[in-house]
């Protein structure tokens, strides 16, 4: 009876903690989709002001225009009369197409200021924020009300003689924000726009469910499901933009991703009940009974393992089953400092690090008439060496990174066995990674790496991302390769300054051989993209989220996500930067900010859409760029670089020389 009452009151408390977990899940699920259709509104928004943007661009090239004609500079430099110039404004043909195009037009010479509309109508416009704008540029344009309509306009210098020059004179032309335009623009932001006056009076609206009153600044900004959002900016001195954009399938989106976690969560819960309650209402057991039940056992635990492997696998490495770990200490002679081991037609010097399929060192491959190069010896872990799968993943890494030849990323140069063990060589560079470079930077100054250097580093690693998001077969066909684990650890700046992009292990490709599972998470928690986070299929834009982390890390030095663990990361990772992220974003000086904003939307396709593009949004570099990280590194570690660069000599005469610690190599 105390069994009984013991294995039901287990799994009623399973039950129940299943039951909780859902409602947390489905809270959280909710929440993803508000930030998410914040997130679409906010840059509905942000396209509707790109788009207004333009519109007054043409205009002030045409205020350009207008104050570039020789009849408007002889009349500024003449000082002639307001009826003069309403004569010549009114009926001169040189003035015509402005006559047509502009409904308002002013010439303003210190205080004097002459007004002009074709028609006749008088449209009182407030120009004080427009001069005071134009006052140190030749040229300046804004959204205005002029008669209460909102106008685009501009005001431009005009450049008169030297000999008569009355002082600096500007000539304003206007032109009303036409209904047809603001649907155009509503149309390309997938939003209704709706523009108001400083008071909250309605002036023009548009899009398919135009806003009909003005939302109050007190009212929730995003439905209760996420289904709707509106975003408010100020595009003008007394005029705001309101976007409201659609959400629907972006919260039903983002609530799925929650949802998703639920199906582990209650098979696992279901799975543990049963056998909780199984044990409960059993009747006593014999010794066979018993053994059945050890059985079962295991094989549950097996199954959770399992279950926990597809949710999430927080290494950024493959998943390696338990029996396919070493269980026993290796045979394998392992070199020390002071004798190195041969291998094939290399001697291993020493251990650099190890990682879950390999164990990695330097070693010093010697050849006729005094040949010595050192390279980077990844040699296969002894149980692996005889998993099928374990030794094709790890054959497609050496095949895909001896097939990148590229200047910015580590090639892989041999691969081969030796006594049945599988290893690959690559080059070794001396260095450090940009984890490590960082750490430093902090260490030594206090603060993070210079926004030119992070910028030069992105430019560098986009050439490298976008040559092998680029790379075809020979027939012309896209190989498909993502790299999928872009983050600082991957990422090596060279003594001289050089930046390499390495460890293709986990990387995706076409021709890979081994596929990765659906609902399989590989990567860094810390720097992938929500795609990538959800398990889902990956392509290039899937790297450039994670470079935009990456450099999110080293002009902070934080990461974005917050988390009391790899799992609450993770989450956070699938839901992408919430309200308090942009924020933070927000807070980082131009152009970093608008750079990261793009690059971190968490939709593919919001995001930059090509290395190209991306590197195309980055400041130029410059020589000094370029030899600035050189500098960095020589000022964060020189001792410790020409230290290893005198090991590195010392080992053409004696191999195995002590020194100081080696550069750091990724042990993927």
């Amino acid at each position: 009876m105390y069994r009984r009452t013991l294995g039901l009151l287990a799994t009623t408390a399973i039950l129940a903690g299943a039951g909780f977990a859902t409602f947390k899940l489905d809270a959280r699920g909710q929440k993803m989709a508000r930030a998410r259709a914040a997130q679409v509104s906010g840059t509905a928004l942000a396209g509707a002001r790109e788009n207004l943007s333009a519109r007054l661009r043409e205009v002030e090239a045409r205020a350009v225009a207008g104050a570039s004609l020789n009849p408007v500079r002889a009349l500024v430099a003449e000082r002639v009369d307001d009826a003069t110039l309403l004569d010549a404004f009114g009926t001169e043909a040189w003035w015509q197409a402005f006559r047509e195009e502009f409904t308002v037009h002013a010439l303003v010479e210190g205080s004097h200021r002459f007004d002009f509309t074709p028609d006749g109508v008088a449209r009182p416009a407030d120009l004080s924020a427009l001069l005071s704008a134009a006052e140190t540029r030749p040229l300046a344009s804004s959204l205005l009300l002029a008669g209460g309509v909102p106008h685009l306009a501009a005001a431009s210098a005009v450049d008169v003689p030297v000999v008569g020059q009355p002082g600096r004179a500007l000539l304003v032309l206007a032109r009303p924000l036409a209904a047809p335009e603001l649907e155009a623009i509503a149309r390309q932001a997938r939003a209704s726009l709706l523009l108001v006056d400083a008071q909250g009076q309605p002036l023009s609206r548009a899009g398919v469910a135009p806003l009909e009153a003005v939302p109050s600044l007190d009212a929730p900004l995003t439905g209760p499901r996420g289904e709707w959002a509106l975003a408010r900016a100020e595009v003008a001195p007394g005029l705001f933009l309101w976007a409201r954009a659609d959400t629907h399938v972006e919260a039903a989106q983002a609530r799925g991703a929650a949802r998703a976690i639920m199906v582990p969560v209650w098979l696992t819960a279901l799975l543990a009940s049963g056998v909780a309650l199984w044990l409960g209402l059993r009747p006593q057991r014999d010794k066979a009974t018993a053994e059945m039940l050890a059985r079962r056992t295991q094989e549950l635990a097996a199954v959770k393992a399992e279950l926990e492997l597809a949710r999430v696998s927080l290494t950024g490495m493959p998943a390696i089953k338990d029996s396919m770990l070493p269980v026993a200490p290796r045979t394998r002679t392992e070199p020390s400092l002071s004798a190195p081991v041969p291998f094939g037609r290399y001697e291993l010097l020493r251990q650099l690090g190890e990682g879950g399929m390999a164990r990695v060192y330097l070693a010093l491959a010697r050849g006729t008439g005094g040949f010595e190069r050192l390279f980077v010896i990844k040699r296969l872990h002894e149980p692996l060496a005889r998993q099928s799968d374990a030794v094709k993943q790890f054959m497609d890494e050496a095949r895909l990174g001896a097939s990148l030849v590229h200047s910015n990323i580590v090639p892989v140069y041999d691969f081969g066995q030796v006594e049945g063990e599988y290893y690959m060589a690559s080059e070794y560079i001396l260095g450090r990674d940009l984890d490590a470079v960082l750490r430093r930077a902090f260490e030594r100054d206090g603060y993070p790496l210079e926004p030119a250097t992070v910028f030069f580093v992105a430019q560098e690693v986009l050439k490298a991302i976008g040559y092998a998001h680029t790379r075809t077969d020979s027939q012309g066909r896209p190989l498909g390769i993502v790299h999928r684990d872009v983050s600082p650890m991957n990422i090596l700046a060279s003594a001289r300054g050089e930046v390499k992009l390495l460890d293709f292990g986990i990387a995706k490709s076409t021709e890979r051989s081994t596929r990765t599972q659906a609902g399989l998470v590989k990567g860094n928690v810390n720097f992938i993209s929500p795609e990538q986070a959800r398990g889902l299929e990956v392509d290039g834009r899937a790297d450039l989220f994670s470079l935009g982390l990456t450099l999110y890390w080293c002009l902070t030095g934080e990461l974005l996500y917050d988390g009391n663990n790899d799992f609450d990361r993770l989450l956070c990772a699938a839901e992408g930067p919430s309200e308090a992220h942009w924020e933070r974003i927000a807070r980082l000086p131009q152009p970093a900010a608008s750079i990261l904003y793009r690059a971190l939307q968490p939709h593919p396709a919001d995001r930059f859409q090509s290395a190209e593009e991306f590197a195309l949004a980055l400041p130029p570099v410059s020589s000094e760029d370029v030899a600035g990280l050189g500098r960095t590194m020589l000022r964060l570690f020189g001792e410790e670089l020409r230290a290893e660069a005198a090991y590195r000599k010392a080992l053409s005469t004696v191999s195995g020389a002590t020194a100081s610690p080696l550069g750091q190599i990724h042990t993927g």
